[in-house]
């Protein structure tokens, strides 16, 4: 263990992936709680805020560019989760359901429109066409599941933090290490801000901090999907992973169940189905022969 910490290059895995991020989040979500206390307008957005700045915080270390416009697919990710965090926080301060779901839906759309974008222009259009379609609805089904409307939001974190844990578990078997840093960044970020959140009496995960989690999970998946090659298999058990989490938190909400184990329980639920993912992803990994 001591020789592993040795080296520099688990040192950096560490630091850009866990510690840093985890610090960022920590300290700009006190901080921010301290100063919105006494302003319950602002409260639905610093946990946003905090995850944000821990996650951009640790993508800056992992992938060491930020650029503009985005020359790569990954470098459009911090900008989508700003520009999209942002606009889904301001229709979601106007009060209206329908709004918001439209802005989700819109989100979902773009996003899933700009990082499929060098595969699309190479397809027939109807091809294109589906394959956006499918990524779209997809991603906006999970974000209406994931998000209720006028929900403490922390049962989303709960099930978000499993399913960013689970695609850094099987990216690496796909071949890609900077999914495995961004995915285990946005895990730890979800892990502090749940922690603090809870720790924190009365402070809410409202849905603007959960919409940041769900377009930064949704971006990565897309990526370990059409560019890192993970199966469909493994790709479908992902998404089950969400799903029956979500499926827990509505039970749950049904029954009336509230405090710590509404949040526990859909985190629990996702729990198997992302083992299941993460052996079909070192299965494939040893048909194909190991190896990157």
């Amino acid at each position: 263990m001591w020789n592993l910490w040795q080296s520099g290059f688990v040192r950096s895995l560490i630091w850009d992936s866990a510690l840093l991020p985890a610090a960022v989040t920590a300290l700009i979500g006190v901080a921010l709680y301290r100063r919105t206390h006494h302003h319950s307008r602002w409260r639905s957005t610093f946990w946003a805020a905090a995850m944000l700045a821990g996650f951009l915080g640790g993508y800056a270390l992992i992938y060491r560019a930020f650029s503009f416009p985005p020359r790569t697919v990954l470098s459009w990710l911090p900008w989508l989760a700003l520009v999209g965090g942002t606009a889904v926080a301001i229709v979601d301060r106007c009060g209206q359901k329908n709004g918001r779901s439209g802005a989700r839906g819109l989100a979902a759309g773009a996003s899933a429109l700009i990082l499929l974008w060098p595969i699309l222009r190479q397809e027939a259009l109807p091809a294109a066409f589906f394959a956006w379609l499918t990524v779209t609805v997809l991603w906006s089904l999970l974000w209406f599941a994931l998000t209720p409307y006028n929900r403490d939001q922390k049962s989303a974190g709960a099930m978000l933090l499993v399913g960013a844990a689970g695609l850094a578990l099987v990216a690496p078997l796909s071949g890609s290490i900077l999914l495995v840093q961004l995915g285990a960044a946005l895990a730890v970020v979800l892990a502090v801000a749940l922690i603090f959140s809870i720790l924190m009496g009365g402070s809410r995960w409202d849905s603007p901090t959960a919409d940041v989690g769900v377009l930064i999970l949704g971006a990565l998946l897309v990526d370990l999907r059409f560019y890192a090659g993970a199966s469909m298999a493994v790709m479908v058990w992902l998404l089950v992973l969400l799903a029956a989490g979500s499926g827990i938190a509505g039970i749950l909400r049904h029954r009336g169940t509230s405090g710590r184990w509404a949040v526990i329980a859909p985190g629990l639920a996702s729990f198997l189905p992302m083992v299941v993912a993460a052996w079909l992803a070192l299965q494939a990994y040893w048909v194909n022969g190991g190896g990157y």
